[in-house]
């Protein structure tokens, strides 16, 4: 299995070929900039700079590079993750402007190559990647990204967690279950600290914070990190309900502090 240097690198090289003059950057984010890369397991987060907002046209040339990628990387297939956005899309949103309708590209695991709307959710993103993101094409991030005001990337956190109450009905596998408990973990010390921690440390100070829900955590750590078996007949009716309780406990607690108690 080729290393997650090895496929990174394939990936700049194909794409600052195809791309040239549209793309302005190629940033490395998520769980191996944080530390709790699992080989097995975690995705390649990537936040690709455009000169211009994706379109149709566009996506057809994306679609070819991210084939051909799996192709050579087949263990890899699946589990590439490329944002595509324009810089004025990142510098509208990060002014706070919404008057402007701009589109990125997405592709995930479990999630086909498409356009979407550029909405400010995405602010958690690429202020992420402006903090922390490795240049793998491109001037470093933080001098081609702007920097995001702390209050925009809150409410733009807070409204991931308004929408998680609805978005876990639909999980119905393990990992689809666990990567939400984890996903919450992680809200809920960004929003306490003010940092974004990896899903284990999150989680561990989690099981520190909410007793309650210790076991389910673990259960959700474990499962993530451990390879657990799509076998497994997972807890949804009790990560439905941590869902919701910590969702509602972090909205309730938004009374202009910037802490959640």
């Amino acid at each position: 299995m080729a290393t997650p240097e090895t496929v990174l690198s394939d990936l700049r090289d194909a794409w600052g070929a195809a791309l040239a003059g549209r793309l302005l950057g190629l940033y490395l984010h998520g769980s191996l900039i944080a530390g709790d890369f699992a080989a097995d397991r975690s995705d390649l987060d990537v936040l690709a700079v455009l000169s211009a907002d994706p379109d149709e046209n566009l996506l057809d040339v994306l679609a070819a590079l991210h084939a051909d990628l799996d192709r050579r990387h087949l263990r890899w297939a699946g589990r590439i993750e490329v944002e595509y956005v324009s810089l004025a899309a990142v510098r509208d949103a990060a002014q706070g402007r919404t008057g402007h309708d701009h589109v990125i590209a997405r592709v995930s695991p479990g999630e086909s190559l498409h356009l979407l709307p550029a909405t400010r959710h995405r602010l958690v993103t690429w202020s992420t990647v402006h903090d922390h993101g490795r240049r793998l094409l491109g001037p470093p991030a933080g001098e081609l990204l702007p920097a995001v005001d702390a209050d925009l990337v809150r409410s733009a956190l807070l409204d991931h967690v308004r929408d998680w109450p609805t978005w876990v009905t639909g999980m119905t596998t393990p990992g689809a279950q666990s990567y939400a408990v984890l996903t919450l973990c992680r809200a809920w010390q960004r929003l306490q600290h003010g940092r974004q921690l990896s899903k284990r440390r999150a989680a561990d100070r989690t099981v520190v914070d909410r007793p309650r829900w210790a076991d389910l955590i673990v259960w959700a750590r474990d499962w993530w990190y451990g390879s657990g078996p799509d076998t497994d007949p997972g807890r949804a009716d009790e990560v439905r309900e941590f869902v919701t309780e910590l969702s509602a406990a972090i909205l309730a607690s938004e009374d202009g502090t910037h802490a959640v108690r």
